[in-house]
Formats: structure tokens, C-alpha cells, sequence
């Protein structure tokens, strides 16, 4: 047969694996590829081996998912959703991340980091959040990324953690295009595998639509999911570590999947699948086979590292003298060989280049690479793992073409992956000895090319002949480095400096130009990078950034945020003085509340606390000056960063309220405000700026009219300098119409937006005041106490400023508050004592005619002695409140008997509601069986006269977690237990103690509290305690907060509160945790006095599915993997302590 009747020459290119048909099952594993992306909102820069869920048409216009990618390069984990919106609606987008997927460590039920009805099973519990909120006409909100504690949520911003987010809508169709990268930091380090979830809420209630789709949706009913719960089982779960070398494919998954075999009936020479991944180091490439016989055969591997340019091996007899060449634009770079003897298994391997005209031969760890392989001389090969470097590669490839064949000692392939049409799989017999020309290498492609961004910092209000400095930074975004890229600064279109830099992947530089301007107006500074064009990049759009510099004359001081030019004079905190034409009021350091502290930037609210407040003029402006402790913990654009409301009163006046909705009224009726928001959308990221008045909520300085309208001031302007921890501002001598005197309040708060941080409700406006400093003699607390500020500055002024005070209006406000105090007892307290004495006078009638307990009826009596007292008080009001010299003592006397008979009634319905309800008769019958005890149940047990009948003398256990006795005892009535330990910190867990005394019981599986501890032996009880200790920073309450009794019947589990059953006391607190613990447990209600009993207890982790960590008797189950991998493992007790009941 000649040679050209064999060549087969069909055209076949596949595209690498992620067509949607090949998109893997989500309840399995998937592996994001590596890859670093450009956070613009664009998805051009993610490919088809990044899409890991593709969603399902919910027909909710305004919340619709469509696709979810997720990629990661060795700083970020890159996340993208795109929709299929055509509506903007009022919704919330959630994403779930579980760093350690199957654990169910995490948050899983009882409403998530926003209050929504989502939840999760099936071993996934998310350790963070990501939530944006959409606002139907207002666009992209909130953004917020949560770390679950264990018992709550932490609050953070994406960029607070060292993320960034851009997103592609609007208010017509909604958001359409999100992307996001997170630190790998913030989510605690790079983990083996990560999962998954994205889904739509509304502004509250649960999901309609998730990515990965999942059962807990009902598409069929949407109308009703939102607001059900939706429990979540089907996250995506994503490896993120390098690949193995060892020849087990356990750690490839379907997304790794690129190409599957065609059975050719060869017991030794029989491929199945191929995969192909890769990382910012290696290229990786599995195969696996079906052989069932070992033969002497060769395994080879094809890489094309420019495919389509038909630049490589084509023909004449590969780099083994084989039968094999290509065609169809593919040409070989590379190959790699290995040969199977059919006696002796895995042979020589070859890492072979192709020069042009002939082959390089080489091992491949000879360039850097590994592999390994299962398989014996039994059943020949059946897999093979290999990493290649990049760098034996010719360096990263964004795009590449690989295939697989095996051939004989000489020849053609028999087989090939991906399948071929070169090969004839219905003559199989011939295709030892022909030639093979393949057509269908699979194509692999992934973002990789150089992407140079620009940037530029610097005063946007320069001086008259006064130097500016600007700072312009180049970084390289992309995934590849950029060589001699220019760099090319102009002032309105003039050359002003210009730099030749080369950059890495992800590296930048920044750079520094002076400029003095000789002439007032506006300005264009523009900075350009690779102007030339000359490198290819993934964007082009990102190359130039520009900014407006108006150029103004300047005057007494230069409004820089640099407080040299202000005079400095020597006076004690909250104190002030006027010198030389300036006022300086010095404030209290220390003196704000920080409360808040724990959230903000640095975990320090020292930005937010006013150091000092100075005013000064000349014959243009007036100036501002505010000074803080320490600002070094913010920049520019921060959440939480620093905001400055300034009510200013020049005339009648009119405005009531603090700027930045303090929920905080002011004492002075203010004509307008200026605010000063260091954490608006200007100059972010910076620590220096200069800015004229602008005309949003957002903008650095802008000012208001008392209706809230943002009002423009021409000439106004702010500078900044956090370094400086000051911030100065101008304002024209106009805005005060003539004035020679104006007054003015100070309050500083978080920046928030458009607005500042909540003390109270987080999420809403709710009267307490969110101020964090402010112009006081006392702390802001004390001065916040009644929630108004009460000081404010009066300032008089002509050429200068001539002088100035510090007023309090706090003796005004405490008239007034004993007025409205008299008025609201006068009518509401009298009203209120006579209609609740009348209820008190129903309520006595009713308990005196129902059995109570002595110390009920012991309370009751000490009630009626009570309300006598208070109705003494009432009448003695009452006489008085209309003596104008009385009124105040008067409404205090008639203010204590209604606020006091109140309680008086309030406790005595509980006890109306607890006679009736059942719980007297019990607390009636517990104390009578208390009466038979022979132990005193206190914790202590010096009455205990009992040897311990488990101990533990080798001082094994953890900190919080470490028992050291186990005693039981026993009388007529009751079944003693108690237990010590030897704990020296106080954790979350709970001690667990599991009895058998009869025939059966509970063996394996989740016991009474789900935790996965089983038994050789059946426990017919268990007894389980709850310690409320620390918490992965939550230190809780230090004591048990709950305590069960729990019986097994018919194969299930009958619970019980212990109180209602036997009786229990302990020793221990926040400090040192459990110390004794000592219960009482009838023998009726273990249904039996046995003749023997035999007991374990125990210590396990604070949630479901956790294990023991410590046991008595002490034992293998507990000791059989690391302590630290103990609270998750499964353990089976073996080992009791019996004892004998006679």
C-alpha cells in the first residue's frame, strides 16, 4: 500500500474543553484555570476554559444569571457573573466562597451576612460573602465582603480587604457584567480548593436564581421563591493547587477532561482520555488508558506552540523515526516520548525539539519537568502524568495545541487522542505499518498578553508660582512582561517629562514631576503610556489618564493640607485663644468614641478625632483649619474614612441638621453647611489632594442649603494631606453676604458613601447620634449623652479675625427638657399610674386565688409593699405638679410611681402567665425531688467521697478542651456523675457523657447533637452541655447555655431540658473555662435502676458534624489524628468505665 493512499486529510479543530455541552456537573469537582484578568467590567479576557456554571432562564427580567467564570493566578481569586437582564429592578447579588468545601465549617442556616433566607447543606458552609446591592434607579450601590465568625458576620468593603470590583449596566436594563478579584490573604491564604456560589435576592426573603443552578430553586414557581428559604447543596467546587505528580488522577476533574478515546479492540495499546491544565509554571498533560495487556509499544505526545502558523514539524518522520505528521495549519514543537516494554514496563522518556531541519533530544527532567505513571508488565500502562515548565516551552502561551498517540517499535499510531481521522479504526490491523498525518490537535486558549495602565496623582488647585508635585504610576496588568514602554507626561499638550521603563506581570513603578505655573486658568495634565502603540496589549483603552488643575492666586494660606502657614500657639486641651488674627481651639485627644473601632481601616478611629480647629481671613477668604490625631491609618476614597460636617450661622439661619445624616440635630439654625468627605469617589487611594467645592455627595468638599441641596461655591477649596493629619478648606469671603460675625459647629463621623457610619440600627436612620467627635469640654460620649452636641464657636471678624469664643447652650436645653419633663408627666404619667393601678388591682386578685410557691408568694407580698410606696409617691406628685416652685420635684415623684408601677405589672403578668402555664407545677415537683438528694448539687465535690473511676495521668488535651476525671456514684434515687478537668482558657465546645445500661441503643451514624462520634456498644442516654467560651475572636458568655438530657427510643433520639428532668452545677468562667461539673439524674427517668452501667464522656467541637477532641476513659478514637485535625475527623468509643449498682 503506498503511503499516499493512507494519509487521511480531514480538517477537525476542536476548541480546548468548556464548550458549553462539556461545562461539568456541579456537584462534583471542577478546576479553575489558571489565569490572571483585567477588572474592567469587560469579559474579553475570559475564555471558554474559565466558565465553571451556566445558568437557566428564570424570565426575571430585572434577576437573571446567566454565566459564572472563576479563575485565579498566585495573588487573586478572579470571580465573574454576567446576566441576562433586560430590566433594572431593586435586587441583591450574593456570592458564597467555602474555602474548605465538605467540612460544613462556616456559616450554613439562620439567615446569611445580609439577613437573606439563604442557607446551605450537603458539606458546603461559606466562610465569606460578597453582596452587592442594585438599586432600580440608582444603579450599583453597597458592596460589602463578609467573614462569618462562627456566630456572626465581620463587615468589610471588596477594596477594604485589597480587592476591586468594575461592573458594565445601567438604569434601564440592569446590571449586566460584574467582575471581582479578592486576595488570596483575605480569604486566609491560597487553600487546596474552593467552592462556589452566586445567586439574586431581593431586598430580602431568598433566592431566585443561583449559579451554579440548584434544586432549592423552583423555576417551575418562581413567582413564590422569593420569599421562602432556599437551602443551597450544589456549590461549585474549584481546585486551585498544582497538580500532583504521582500518577493518581484524583486531582483532575471533568473540567481538566479535553479529549475522550475510541475503543480499538488493542489490549496493550488502547488510549481513553487525555487532560490537559496548566499554572503560571507548567503546562500539565494526563493520559489514561484502557489496557488490559502490556506490549511493547511507544507513547507520544505532540505540542504545537503556534498553532495555525503551520511553523514546525509537519512531515518525513517524527522525532522517533515514526509515521506520524501533521497537517491542517498544525506543526509540532515538541515531542515527548516514552517507551512501554512489554517485560520491563516505563523505559526511556524524551523531551524532543524541533530545530527546523531536525530534532534536539533531551529527558524531561532534563528541562525541568517530571512525570509519573501506574501500570505494571501485567496489564501495561495505565496512566501518565507529566509537567512541562513553561520555560522549556519558549515561555507562557496563550495559545497551544496538543495530541497524544501510541505507536509501535516503528510505524504508524494505532491510536490517538484526540481521535483522528487519519487513523482507521475499522482496519486497526494496518494501521501498525502506515503513514498517520493528523488534522486534529486540540487547541488550549487562556488570557495571557501585557496590558499597561496609567495613572497620576497630585493638587487639582495648584498656586500662582508655586510648586506641584505629581506622582504618575504604570503598572502592568497583564500576564506577560512589556519591554522599553514610554512613559510621556503633557501640560496642555506640552511635553513636560518623559521615561523608558520595562515591567513585569503585575509589577509598577511610579515616577515624580515638578510643576510650576506661571499664569491663573484651567489646565490639562495628561499621562500617556506606550503612546506608540508598540506593544500589544489586552487593552488599549487603559493607556492614558488625564486631570483638570485650575491655577488660582493664593493668599494668607496656601490650601494644601500642610498646617506650617498656621500660627501654633501654646494652650491646654478644650481651651481656645485668638492670636494674630487667628482662632485656635484645642481639642482633647482620646476624646472620641470608638466604638466602631474593631471595623475601621487600622482598627483605629484616631482619623476621626479632632485635635484642633482653627479659623482665619484676609481679603478674599476664610479658612478652615482641622487637625486629628493620627490619620495614617486611611486614604482617600476608604470606607470609613474621615468626614467633617460644619454648619455655619451667618444670618437668620434655617438648617437644623448635621450633613452626611448623623441623625444628629444641630443648636444652631445654620444658613449653610460645608462637608468635607474623605471618603467619596475623588482622588482614591491617596493620602494628598487638593479640590475645589464640588457638586455631589461624593465629592471631597461641597456645601448645602438647609433644604439639603447641594449648593455651588466658586472658590472654595480643600487640601488634604493624611501624612500631615490635617485638612484645610477655603471659602469665599462672599458666601457670609457682608457678615462681621457668623457662628459654626463641628462634628466629625465615617465616611460612608454619601453619608456617614451608623452607631445604632447599621442599616438605617434611627435617632442615635453618629457623630464620633466634636468641639466638647468632656468626652463625646458624656457630650452625646442626651444625643446633642451643645457647644458651638461664635467668631467676629472684619480685615482679620478680631476675636472669638466657645458658647454651651446646655443650661437653655436643661430648661427647656424640665418643662416638656413637667408637661409629659402632668398628662401622660397620670394618665398611665391610674390606668396600670387598675391592672395591678385585677392582677393581685387573680394570683392570691391561685396555689403559688413559697417564694412567689413571698415576692407578691414584697409587690403589694411596693405599690404602696409608689402610690404614696403618686399622690405626693400629684398634689404638687401644679405649684410652678414644685413642678420639677413634683413630675420626678409621679415619673418614678408610673415608670415603677409599670415593672410592678409587667413581673406580675410573667407570673400570671407562668401559673397558668404548666411550668409552676414543675418547678413544684422539682423541688420536692430535690429533697431526696444525698449530694449537694453546687459544682463542688468535697461531699464526693467516691474514688474517680476514669483519670486521666498522661496530660493529654488541648487548652480549652482537657478532661481529667471521671466519677459516678449513686444511691436509692439518683445516678451521680461528675467530671473535673484541667482546662486553662475558656472555649466553645461541648462535654458530652454517653451511658449504656440495657439491651440495644444507638451505635454510629450523628448522636443526639449530630456530632460524628459512634460507639461499640449501644448507649440507651446521653447527657450534652454547651460551653459558651471564645470563638475564633468571639469571646461569648463563659458559661453553659445549654444542657440536655437525651433518651434513645425505637431508633430515635427523645430530648429533654435537664432542669425539668435532674439537676446539674459547675465551677469554671470566661477565664479558664470548665473546671467541675456535677449532675443528679433520677433513676426513674433513665426508665430502670440497672444492675450495672456503663459510662464515657467526652469533648467535641461547638457545631454539627464535629467530633471528640478528649475522652474518659481516654482512648485511641480521640488520639488517632493530629489534635489540630481532631474536631473533624469521625470517632467510635470503645472503652467505658462500668459500674456495678447494687
Amino acid at each position: 500500500m503506498e503511503v499516499d493512499d493512507v494519509k487521511k486529510t480531514a480538517a477537525v479543530m476542536l476548541t480546548f474543553v468548556l464548550l458549553l455541552g462539556l461545562v461539568p456537573t456541579f456537584s462534583g469537582l471542577v478546576s479553575a484555570m489558571y489565569g490572571t484578568k483585567i477588572i474592567d467590567g469587560s469579559l474579553s479576557d475570559w475564555t471558554s476554559a474559565d466558565l465553571i456554571a451556566a445558568g437557566k432562564d428564570n424570565g426575571q427580567a430585572g434577576a437573571n444569571l446567566d454565566r459564572l467564570y472563576v479563575s485565579w493566578d498566585d495573588q487573586y481569586l478572579y470571580i465573574a457573573i454576567k446576566t441576562n437582564n433586560t430590566g433594572s429592578w431593586d435586587v441583591a447579588y450574593g456570592i458564597g466562597i467555602d474555602i474548605d468545601p465538605g467540612t460544613g465549617n462556616g456559616y450554613v442556616s439562620g439567615g446569611d451576612s445580609w439577613g437573606r433566607s439563604v442557607e446551605f447543606s450537603n458539606g458546603f458552609a461559606p466562610d465569606y460573602e460578597i453582596y452587592f446591592w442594585w438599586g432600580w434607579d440608582s444603579g450599583m450601590g453597597t458592596d460589602n465582603f463578609n467573614t462569618y465568625t462562627g456566630s456572626g458576620w465581620n463587615y468589610n468593603s471588596i477594596s477594604g480587604v485589597g480587592g476591586s470590583f468594575a461592573y458594565t449596566g445601567d438604569t434601564s436594563t440592569g446590571l449586566q457584567t460584574v467582575e471581582i478579584k479578592i486576595p488570596w490573604s483575605a480569604l486566609g491564604g491560597k487553600p487546596e480548593k474552593v467552592a462556589v456560589m452566586a445567586w439574586v435576592t431581593g431586598s430580602g426573603g431568598s433566592a431566585v436564581d443561583s449559579l451554579p443552578v440548584d434544586p432549592a430553586i423552583d423555576y417551575t414557581d418562581i413567582g413564590n421563591e422569593w420569599g421562602d428559604t432556599d437551602t443551597f447543596t450544589s456549590m461549585a467546587v474549584l481546585y486551585v493547587a498544582p497538580k500532583t505528580i504521582d500518577g493518581n488522577l484524583s486531582d483532575w476533574s471533568d473540567a481538566d477532561l479535553v479529549a475522550v478515546g475510541r475503543d480499538n479492540g488493542q489490549d496493550g495499546a488502547n488510549l481513553d482520555k487525555m487532560y490537559v491544565s496548566w499554572d503560571d509554571q507548567y503546562l500539565y498533560i494526563a493520559i489514561k488508558t484502557n489496557n488490559t495487556g502490556s506490549w511493547n509499544v511507544a507513547y507520544g505526545i505532540g505540542i504545537d506552540v503556534d498553532p495555525g502558523t503551520g511553523n514546525g514539524y509537519t512531515s518525513g518522520g517524527d522525532s522517533w523515526g515514526r509515521n506520524v505528521e501533521f497537517a491542517n495549519g498544525f506543526a509540532v514543537d515538541y515531542e515527548l516520548y516514552f517507551w512501554w516494554g512489554w517485560d520491563s514496563g516505563m523505559g526511556t522518556d524524551n523531551f524532543n525539539t524541533y530545530t527546523g531541519s531536525g530534532w534536539n533530544y533531551n529527558s524531561i527532567s532534563g528541562v525541568g519537568g517530571s512525570f509519573a505513571y501506574t501500570g505494571d508488565t501485567s496489564t501495561g500502562l495505565q496512566t501518565l502524568e507529566i509537567a512541562i515548565p513553561w520555560s522549556a516551552l519558549g515561555g507562557k502561551r496563550s495559545r497551544f495545541a496538543v495530541m497524544s498517540w501510541i505507536t509501535g517499535s516503528s510505524g504508524s499510531a494505532v491510536d490517538s487522542l484526540p481521535v483522528d481521522p487519519a487513523i482507521d479504526y475499522t482496519d486497526i490491523g494496518n494501521e501498525w505499518g502506515d503513514t498517520d498525518t493528523f488534522t486534529s490537535m486540540l487547541v488550549g486558549e487562556w488570557f495571557l498578553m501585557a496590558d499597561l495602565t496609567v495613572g497620576m496623582s497630585g493638587p487639582g488647585v495648584v498656586g500662582l508660582n508655586r510648586n506641584a508635585v505629581y506622582n504618575v504610576t504604570v503598572r502592568n496588568e497583564g500576564s506577560l512582561p512589556a519591554q522599553n514602554a514610554s512613559v510621556a507626561v503633557y501640560v496642555n499638550d506640552t511635553l513636560a517629562a518623559n521615561w523608558t521603563i520595562s515591567l513585569g506581570a503585575g509589577e509598577s513603578r511610579w515616577f515624580t514631576f515638578t510643576w510650576k505655573p506661571n499664569a491663573t486658568g484651567l489646565y490639562t495634565i495628561r499621562a500617556v503610556v506606550d503612546r506608540e502603540n508598540a506593544i500589544p496589549e489586552a487593552s488599549e483603552s487603559n493607556n492614558e489618564f488625564t486631570m483638570n488643575v485650575q491655577v488660582v492666586w493664593v493668599g494668607n494660606i496656601d490650601v494644601d493640607g500642610n498646617p506650617d502657614d498656621w500660627v501654633s500657639p501654646d494652650i491646654t486641651p478644650n481651651s481656645y485663644t485668638v492670636q494674630d488674627g487667628y482662632f485656635i481651639w484645642r481639642d482633647a485627644e482620646n476624646d472620641q468614641k470608638t466604638d466602631k473601632d474593631p471595623y475601621l481601616p487600622g482598627g483605629s478611629s484616631s482619623h476621626a478625632d479632632l485635635t484642633e480647629v482653627g479659623v482665619t481671613k484676609d481679603d478674599r477668604y476664610v479658612y478652615f483649619l482641622f487637625k486629628f490625631k493620627d490619620m495614617s491609618n486611611i486614604k482617600i476614597g476608604d470606607n470609613g474614612a474621615t468626614f467633617i460636617a460644619v454648619p455655619i450661622d451667618y444670618k437668620k439661619g434655617g438648617g437644623e441638621t448635621f450633613a452626611g445624616r448623623m441623625d444628629t440635630r444641630t443648636v444652631i439654625a445654620w444658613d449653610i453647611q460645608m462637608a468635607i468627605n474623605l471618603g467619596g469617589k475623588q482622588y482614591v487611594g491617596q493620602t494628598k489632594a487638593t479640590a475645589p467645592a464640588g457638586d455631589s455627595l461624593t465629592s471631597l468638599l461641597y456645601f448645602i442649603d438647609p433644604s439639603g441641596k447641594v449648593v455651588k461655591v466658586d472658590g472654595a477649596m480643600v487640601g488634604i494631606d493624611l501624612e500631615e493629619n490635617a485638612i484645610e478648606v477655603r471659602v469665599p469671603v462672599s458666601v457670609f453676604e457682608g457678615a462681621k460675625e457668623f457662628s459654626f459647629q463641628v462634628a466629625t463621623g465615617f465616611s460612608y458613601g454619601e453619608g456617614v457610619w451608623n452607631f445604632g440600627n447599621d442599616f438605617a436612620d434611627d435617632g442615635i447620634s453618629d457623630i464620633v467627635d466634636t468641639i466638647s469640654t468632656e468626652s463625646t460620649v458624656k457630650e452625646l449623652a442626651d444625643n446633642v452636641p451643645d457647644y458651638y464657636v461664635r467668631i467676629r471678624m472684619d480685615n482679620i479675625i478680631e476675636g472669638g469664643s466657645v458658647v454651651s447652650v446646655k443650661l437653655q436645653r436643661l430648661m427647656a427638657f424640665q418643662n416638656a419633663f413637667v408637661m409629659h408627666n402632668r398628662y401622660y404619667g397620670v394618665r398611665h399610674f391610674e390606668k396600670d393601678y387598675g391592672r395591678y388591682t385585677e392582677l393581685d386578685g387573680q394570683l392570691k386565688n391561685m396555689p403559688l410557691t413559697d417564694d412567689m408568694t413571698k415576692r407578691l407580698n414584697e409587690l403589694e409593699n411596693e405599690v404602696m410606696d409608689l402610690l404614696r409617691l403618686y399622690n405626693e406628685g400629684k398634689e404638687l405638679i401644679d405649684s410652678p416652685n414644685y413642678a420639677f420635684g413634683a413630675s420626678l415623684k409621679i415619673y418614678r410611681a408610673y415608670t415603677g408601677l409599670k415593672k410592678v405589672v409587667s413581673e406580675m403578668e410573667a407570673m400570671l402567665e407562668k401559673a397558668q402555664s404548666g411550668e409552676l407545677e414543675r418547678e413544684k415537683y422539682m423541688q420536692e425531688l430535690a429533697k431526696n438528694l444525698t449530694k449537694t448539687i453546687d459544682g463542688n465535690l468535697d461531699d464526693w467521697s467516691v474514688q474517680p473511676v476514669a483519670v486521666d495521668e498522661t496530660g493529654y488535651g488541648q487548652d480549652g478542651a482537657n478532661l481529667k476525671a471521671l466519677y459516678v456514684d449513686y444511691d436509692d434515687q439518683f445516678l451521680y456523675i461528675a467530671i473535673t478537668t484541667e482546662n486553662k482558657a475558656s472555649w466553645r465546645i461541648a462535654y458530652g457523657i454517653a451511658l449504656d445500661y440495657k439491651d440495644g441503643g444507638y451505635t454510629t451514624g450523628q448522636d443526639s447533637w449530630a456530632r460524628k462520634v459512634s460507639f461499640s456498644r449501644g448507649v440507651d442516654a446521653q447527657l450534652y452541655f454547651f460551653w459558651n467560651g471564645e470563638f475564633f475572636g468571639d469571646k461569648g458568655t463563659g458559661n453553659i447555655t445549654s444542657a440536655q438530657f437525651m433518651l434513645w427510643n425505637d431508633g430515635s433520639w427523645k430530648y429533654e431540658e435537664l432542669k425539668w428532668v435532674g439537676f446539674y452545677a459547675y465551677t469554671g468562667g470566661a477565664e479558664n473555662g470548665l473546671q467541675t461539673l456535677e449532675i443528679a439524674i433520677p433513676w426513674k427517668a433513665l426508665g430502670v435502676k440497672p444492675g450495672e452501667i456503663n459510662v464515657v464522656a467526652y469533648v467535641t467541637g461547638q457545631g454539627a458534624g464535629d467530633s471528640a477532641v478528649d475522652s474518659l476513659p481516654l482512648q485511641d478514637a480521640v488520639k488517632d489524628t493530629d489534635p489540630g485535625q481532631e474536631w473533624g475527623d469521625a470517632d467510635t468509643f470503645t472503652q467505658f468505665a462500668t459500674v456495678t449498682i447494687e
